[in-house]
C-alpha cells in the first residue's frame, strides 16, 4: 500500500474532510485522477484518539485495488471512499501562534521521553488560549534543537 496521509482532526461524519497536512491537496487529485480516489481510514486507537484519519488511494502502483480489509495500521479502520476533491479541506499551512520551554523527564521505563506535569499543563494551556484567541483547534509540535513546545493553527485554503 503507499505511503499514507495522516490528518489530524478529521470529523469523519462531516463534508468537507479536514486534511491537516500542507501540500496534500497535490497528492489527493493525483490519487483521484490516476488511482481511482481516496480510501479514508478512521482512527480507532482509544489510546491516542486525537490522531486523526489516515488516507490511501484506491489502487496501487500496478492498479490493483487495495484491500478496504487490509489496514494501513492496527489503530485505523476503512471509513469510506471519496472521488471528489471538494470532499476535503485542505490545509494551506500551520501558522506559529506560540512558543515555549518545557521541562522534560524519563518515562517509567527509562526508554522515553516524557514532559514534565508542569510543562504538560502548560502545553494545554497554551492550546486552549491559542484556540480561544484564533477560534481554531491549535496543535503542537515539539522544536528539539531548542527543547520548545510550538503552538500552531491552521491557515485553510
Amino acid at each position: 500500500m503507499d505511503r499514507a496521509v495522516m490528518g489530524h482532526g478529521v470529523r469523519l461524519m462531516d463534508k468537507p474532510i479536514t486534511v491537516s497536512v500542507p501540500g496534500a491537496r497535490a497528492k489527493f487529485e493525483e490519487w483521484i485522477k490516476t488511482r481511482g480516489g481516496i480510501l479514508v481510514w478512521e482512527n480507532v486507537n482509544l489510546s491516542d484518539p486525537g490522531a486523526g484519519a489516515m488516507f490511501t488511494p484506491v489502487r496501487d502502483a500496478e492498479g490493483k485495488e487495495n484491500d478496504k480489509n487490509a489496514y494501513p495500521k492496527w489503530t485505523h479502520r476503512y471509513h469510506e471512499t471519496c472521488t471528489d476533491i471538494k470532499d476535503f479541506k485542505f490545509v494551506k499551512e500551520m501558522v506559529e501562534v506560540n512558543r515555549f520551554r518545557v521541562a522534560i523527564r524519563m518515562g517509567s521505563q527509562g526508554l522515553t521521553l516524557k514532559l514534565t506535569d508542569a510543562s504538560t499543563k502548560k502545553l494545554n494551556k497554551a492550546l486552549d488560549k491559542a484556540k480561544e484567541k484564533t477560534g481554531q483547534d491549535a496543535s503542537y509540535r515539539f522544536d528539539y534543537d531548542t527543547q520548545e513546545a510550538v503552538i500552531e493553527v491552521p491557515l485553510w485554503e
